[in-house]
């Protein structure tokens, strides 16, 4: 019987020191993104992307006083969301809302929270059904970085989320959908910028895309190319991650996915692939940082269809040489 006690106490000793090896690490990590449960509201988008940062109308939650963080970009849209008001649920959410799409920020004991994103691509288009070259409705939400760490100074770039699938309808018949041109789409993409002023790539950067939903497939497989498809795409290239490689399952079922994975080495692969196809000319992860990102659904088709977002997370673990640095920049 001692044996047995003396066992266990070994067990309860093992046990915390593992832990708190975790949460040391968990305590170094930096927010690379604030605000991500949404509660001080949005600077909303004009509709023609070419207006940039512009902002259209602030969508403060019902309280003049925030100062949001978040862009809410609807480029393509022909419904805007400004001069819509915003509506308080039975659940004390924060509602956005016009024929062609809904904004949710739902309270932390709503059903609803963080975030709920619906586009209804068939008012968007109405009889008609996209083609070549043609523009898109988007809703998503962007971010600059509140950091800008050099790549070869972090260990990990944790992301975290759960996502459900509310729902999807397609409204186009089999004859006029073409899966080369129409899907509804919701992921996340990281802009990945040079920022050495220094550097022959000064500015230069790359998109990181991470997938959550593509109606086209089961899972979202890797996609590589030029961004391009409208007279508004950058041009840059496009490394978009297999949905498999960050534990994404098919959304399609309606059942909650809970994402977590460190991003940090399939960025430094996606520079690589980068300057391999001539988009970029330094492959030095130290010049290079996440500076923005943003979330949501673009929709180059027919398709009605809105997501449920929980917990999303981006944190920064600095190498151990920079810790003690940073340490307490988070708070």
């Amino acid at each position: 019987m001692r044996g047995l006690v003396h066992a266990s106490l070994v067990i309860l000793v093992i046990l915390p020191a593992g832990l708190a090896v975790q949460g040391a690490q968990e305590a170094d990590t930096v927010a690379l993104f604030a605000d991500l449960q949404f509660m001080r509201g949005f600077l909303l988008s004009y509709p023609d992307s070419s207006m940039g940062h512009s902002v259209e109308a602030v969508l403060h939650l019902d309280d003049v006083d925030n100062v949001p963080v978040w862009r809410l970009c609807q480029w393509g849209t022909k419904h805007s969301l400004a001069g819509a008001p915003c509506v308080r649920s039975g659940h004390g959410d924060f509602c956005y809302e016009n024929p062609a799409k809904t904004v949710i920020v739902g309270e932390p004991n709503s059903p609803n929270r963080d975030l709920v994103l619906e586009l209804r691509g068939k008012l968007e288009y109405g009889a008609n059904v996209r083609g070549p070259g043609d523009n898109w409705p988007h809703l998503l939400i962007e971010q600059d970085a509140i950091h800008l760490f050099p790549l070869d100074r972090l260990d990990r770039i944790q992301f975290d989320a759960s996502l459900r699938l509310l729902y999807c309808t397609n409204h186009m018949t089999e004859d006029q959908s073409d899966p080369g041109l129409h899907a509804a789409q919701f992921q996340m993409f990281f802009i990945i910028k040079n920022i050495n002023a220094t550097s022959e790539d000064r500015g230069g950067y790359y998109w990181f895309g991470v997938p959550f939903y593509d109606s086209r497939y089961d899972v979202p497989p890797a996609y590589m190319a030029r961004d391009a498809g409208k007279d508004d795409a950058t041009g840059k290239f496009i490394y978009t991650l297999d949905g498999k490689v960050t534990g994404t399952t098919s959304l399609k079922e309606g059942r909650w996915t809970t994402l977590r994975v460190d991003l940090l080495p399939h960025i430094k692969d996606g520079l690589q692939e980068a300057v391999k196809r001539g988009y970029l000319q330094s492959s030095d992860p130290a010049e290079y940082a996440v500076a923005s990102m943003n979330l949501g659904w673009e929709m180059p088709g027919t398709f009605d269809a809105a997501i449920q977002v929980r917990n999303l997370r981006v944190l920064a673990l600095p190498a151990d040489n920079m810790r003690a640095a940073v340490r307490g920049w988070g708070d």
